[in-house]
């Protein structure tokens, strides 16, 4: 309704305005749109006493009141604008209890775990400066356990870490890389006396140390022990003589320093004369599978694709889980599948067959009419479908026992 004014009349008393009765009625028509409007149509709910300053009206369930802006109820769209503090002040994103917080940006989303404590999922890369001035500069061990860092104008890397060793605890380790020194390990010695030209690294018994190859050895024997797949044979002087001999169909010829290794027995040529495949009915163009003890033909010799089905474990009657070719890992729950005409199709149910019969069908539901045509095997166990050209261009899957585990087929 729009707002009724009075109509005052040209002159004082002159008949021409309203009357009492149709000013009085506008004023309460007026009236009643206001209440009506801030209000339940007697009472107003809207009040504006005692605000502070950058508080809001905010519904409380019956009336509007001065109230801070504490809550959100839906998203909301910052419009390229920023969340800024006044006075140096924090700003502090809190999860209630256990809730996680989630950073979403470019398809990601890293989570900072509020469920188990164990920090800051980030999947994908991050990059980050852990570079100080000094070594002083850095983290303390004991504070910042686990932390890697690197110094500037320093070779080798650090990292904070408990060493239990000599009970050294909280410590700075130095990180060895390809550009530092050995002797930068603590049982290492190359400084009190430095090694020259053809040396060795020998134990003194506290500490590895440079020294001649063969200090104190008079003689070398070539070999210590050798292991054969059965049995093995240890050097006992310096004239052993080692004899490699061949076995079954193997033969070996000693030529200078090259020893030759020989098959002298007849190899195998052909698919067929394999122990584990089965080539009955194998013609020109056909294809093979694994069955789970041979490689055998594929029914109707055409391409197969394998799916596996399942059920949940939280429902079992629920959905068909079904993973296979197309399908994204993890639990697809009665997922649409696309089949091409002439293409074999092998569903394993051998897992749940017994509690949730597969069956291929024309109608849906579970009176819905079976479609056999091209199938081989059992849809409680490994149902073979080799998809006929004439095949309709929608079929369905339906558990017979439950109605809710069913699914589209789409034949292209």
């Amino acid at each position: 309704m729009a707002k009724q004014a009075l109509n005052l009349g040209t002159a004082a008393n002159d008949n021409t305005g309203d009357t009492l009765r149709a000013g009085g009625d506008k004023i309460n028509d007026n009236f009643t749109e206001l209440y009506t409007a801030i209000g339940n149509g007697s009472n107003t709910q809207l009040s504006v006493a005692n605000p502070a300053v950058g508080q809001v009206l905010r519904y409380n369930g019956t009336s509007f009141l001065p109230s801070d802006f504490t809550n959100l109820t839906a998203a909301l769209d910052v419009n390229n604008n920023s969340i800024i503090s006044s006075s140096n002040g924090n700003i502090a994103v809190a999860a209630n209890g256990t809730g996680d917080i989630t950073l979403a940006a470019g398809g990601i989303t890293s989570t900072f775990g509020g469920t188990t404590g164990e920090g800051i999922d980030l999947p994908t890369t991050v990059k980050y400066k852990n570079e100080y001035t000094s070594l002083a500069a850095a983290p303390a061990a004991a504070s910042y356990p686990g932390y890697y860092f690197t110094v500037d104008g320093d070779d080798n890397p650090y990292v904070n870490i408990n060493i239990t060793a000599g009970g050294v605890g909280d410590t700075r380790a130095t990180l060895l890389t390809q550009y530092s020194s050995i002797n930068l390990l603590n049982d290492v010695d190359t400084t009190t006396s430095v090694p020259t030209l053809n040396q060795v690294l020998k134990w003194n018994g506290s500490t590895w140390v440079p020294g001649d190859d063969v200090a104190g050895v008079s003689s070398i024997n070539v070999f210590q022990t050798i292991a054969a797949d059965t049995g093995n044979t240890t050097a006992n002087s310096q004239t052993d003589t080692l004899t490699i001999a061949g076995g079954t169909n193997i033969t070996t010829t000693v030529s200078g320093d090259t020893v030759t290794v020989d098959f002298s027995g007849t190899l195998t040529t052909t698919f067929a004369n394999l122990t584990d495949t089965d080539t009955t009915g194998l013609t020109q163009g056909d294809n093979i599978y694994w069955n789970g003890t041979d490689w055998v033909r594929t029914p109707g010799g055409s391409p197969m694709l394998w799916y596996e089905l399942g059920a949940p474990v939280e429902n079992s009657s629920s959905d068909y889980l079904i993973n296979g070719p197309g399908l994204p890992a993890g639990e697809n729950r009665d997922p649409t599948l696309y089949v091409y005409r002439g293409f074999t199709y092998a569903f394993d149910n051998t897992v749940e067959g017994g509690g949730h019969p597969f069956r291929i069908q024309s109608t849906q539901g579970l009176s819905g009419t079976a479609y056999t045509t091209g199938q081989t095997g059992s849809g409680t166990t490994i149902l073979y479908w080799t998809v006929p050209l004439d095949a309709p261009s929608t079929l369905y899957y339906q558990c017979t026992l439950h109605a809710q585990m069913q699914g589209t087929i789409n034949v292209v």
